[in-house]
């Protein structure tokens, strides 16, 4: 097996597990569920990865890493830290809709983490997650779109909570087309915003 292909089969193998884990947990999803899924011998599988929590923390470790990425990418282009804000949220709302699966698996690992090693890995996705919307909150005191009297570290362990919360009303059903989690998002970048500087826009305007 070429390199380019044994890195192909891994993705395949995470892709699976994904699916597994999230259709019904991390002790429910066997490695013999995931060796099918993806197509594979559950020799094979054992070869990429030492064992199923190796598989969880590797799967839980690049969507902790990919998700920040991704805002970057997406709100490199926002005039300022309060749209990028509201970009990240509605970028988050709509993966949560495409991609169930890895929503699911996230917060179904948090039942996972009397095991120090998955705990480990969850909590620096969150703080990865944190420090993301305190920088972008940090910006945007300095760029005059977000309210000086913010405490940034606060505001951002509040938006990351709420990210939390969204997850759960999904997972459950009780906002299946984001609409109240929309809501709250606007609300909290009325709270955010620094009236003056929208002020001072629509005077330079």
């Amino acid at each position: 097996m070429s390199r380019m292909d044994a890195v192909q089969r891994r993705k395949e193998i995470m892709a699976a597990a994904v699916e597994v884990f999230a259709e019904s947990n991390y002790r429910g999803g066997g490695v013999a569920a995931i060796a099918r899924r993806a197509g594979v011998s559950e020799a094979l599988l054992y070869k990429h990865f030492s064992s199923k929590k190796a598989l969880l923390c590797e799967i839980l470790e690049r969507v902790g890493t990919s998700i920040p990425a991704i805002w970057e990418e997406a709100t490199a282009g926002e005039p300022t830290a309060l749209a990028a804000l509201g970009t990240a949220g509605e970028l988050y709302l709509r993966n949560l809709a495409v991609h169930p699966a890895e929503a699911a698996l996230q917060f179904r690992a948090l039942a996972e983490t009397s095991d120090p090693e998955i705990a480990a890995v969850l909590a620096a996705n969150h703080r990865g997650y944190v420090e993301f919307f305190e920088q972008l909150l940090l910006r945007g005191q300095g760029d005059g779109s977000i309210r000086a009297d913010i405490d940034a570290h606060a505001a951002a362990l509040t938006l990351n909570a709420s990210g939390l919360a969204f997850t759960l009303n999904q997972q459950l059903g009780l906002d299946p087309d984001g609409a109240e989690a929309r809501s709250v998002m606007r609300a909290q970048l009325d709270w955010l915003a620094n009236p003056g500087h929208n002020q001072a826009e629509g005077n330079a305007q």
